[in-house]
């Protein structure tokens, strides 16, 4: 029995050990990131996107003793902390405090930014063409539904450029002070939160009164505040307030996995393994679309994704919407592009970036 303390006290030691020596290397790499700051200071503001390839080769280097999920976020937290100190700039994203979309750009660009939420794609765009903010982070993709239509149509309307593209789950949870279900009496949620999980609330017995509020984030700060009440919101958001998980998953329909596009006023780098994203309409005219799927096919150029959505306000007119493999600068891809002006009805680069 002593045997065993004993063994266990020296683990306990080695593991702070270990723990001071990650911090001090947490803390070099803080350092590294403010000196990179003062060395672009100068610079347009940009993004690395090297991170994301960087991101997969340190997991993939991993020997197993960690799982590679944990992993992941343990990394994609220091990589958000660090952007955060490398590049102080302001960021728009689309929803309220405490939202996906909220979730998902402090994930990519730390806990710490200058965030300024805005209610659609059109006004989030609108903050960096004037200059309000540098970066806008936008609902771009949905696994169930494809391309989000307001997000295409406000960046088809505007000169700026999507330069990466994050991926992200949308995911509801009921969440209070105990994580006991049976302490809950009354719930917070937006009106919008409270719409995905009728089903789940009308399930709940004894049923308890579901208040409105403004913001999921607004929706935390009420439950730990009142022991008798829950939020329903994101598992980030809830934890970081004190908040358990009561009940996981409570969206009606299943967690959605999501992208969203990081969108700034100069286009992205090339890194070797881009995507580019563009949108078309093609002429009234039979073989018009395997026209253009020619100049692709006839290129080399990997066409990863289309659809075909109605144009609005035009009987029978289609947009097509089309992900491929390389950056808009990749020889191919010009000489694609150029023909495409000649056989197009209308055609516009949504922008090349990193791929996922």
């Amino acid at each position: 029995m002593a045997e065993g303390k004993r063994e266990i006290d020296e683990l306990r030691q080695d593991i702070a050990k270990l723990d001071a020596q990650l911090l001090v290397a947490l803390d070099k790499r803080a350092r590294t990131a403010r000196r990179l700051r003062e060395v672009r200071k100068d610079q347009a503001p940009s993004i690395p996107l090297t991170d994301h390839a960087a991101l997969r080769a340190l997991v993939a280097r991993s020997n197993g003793d960690m799982p590679q999920e944990s992993l992941r976020d343990i990394f994609r937290e220091i990589f958000a902390a660090c952007l955060a100190l490398e590049l102080p700039v302001k960021i728009a994203y689309v929803g309220p405090e405490g939202g996906s979309g909220h979730a998902a750009v402090r994930g990519r660009f730390g806990r710490t930014s200058s965030l300024v939420a805005a209610e659609a794609t059109a006004a989030a765009l609108d903050e960096v063409t004037r200059r309000r903010a540098e970066f806008a982070v936008v609902p771009f993709e949905t696994a169930t539904e494809g391309p989000v239509q307001s997000s295409i149509l406000a960046l088809m309307a505007s000169d700026l450029r999507i330069v990466e593209v994050l991926d992200a789950t949308f995911d509801l949870h009921l969440m209070n002070r105990t994580g006991n279900s049976a302490d809950v009496e009354k719930i917070y949620a937006t009106a919008a939160d409270h719409a995905l999980c009728q089903r789940f609330l009308a399930g709940q017995t004894p049923r308890p009164s579901v208040l409105d509020v403004k913001t999921p984030l607004m929706a935390c700060q009420l439950a730990v505040e009142d022991h008798g009440a829950a939020a329903i919101a994101s598992e980030t958001f809830g934890a970081q307030l004190g908040l358990e998980v009561a009940r996981r998953n409570v969206l009606d329909a299943g967690g959605e996995r999501v992208r969203y596009a990081v969108v700034g006023s100069r286009p992205s780098g090339r890194t070797g393994d881009d995507v580019t994203s563009l949108v078309f309409s093609v002429q009234d005219a039979p073989g018009s679309l395997l026209d253009v799927l020619r100049v692709f096919a006839e290129r080399g150029i990997n066409l990863s994704n289309i659809q075909s959505h109605p144009v609005e306000g035009q009987t029978w007119q289609y947009l097509f919407y089309v992900d491929m493999a390389g950056h808009f600068t990749d020889r191919p891809l010009v000489m694609a592009l150029e023909e495409m002006k000649r056989i197009t009805r209308f055609f516009k680069v949504l922008g090349s970036y990193p791929a996922p």
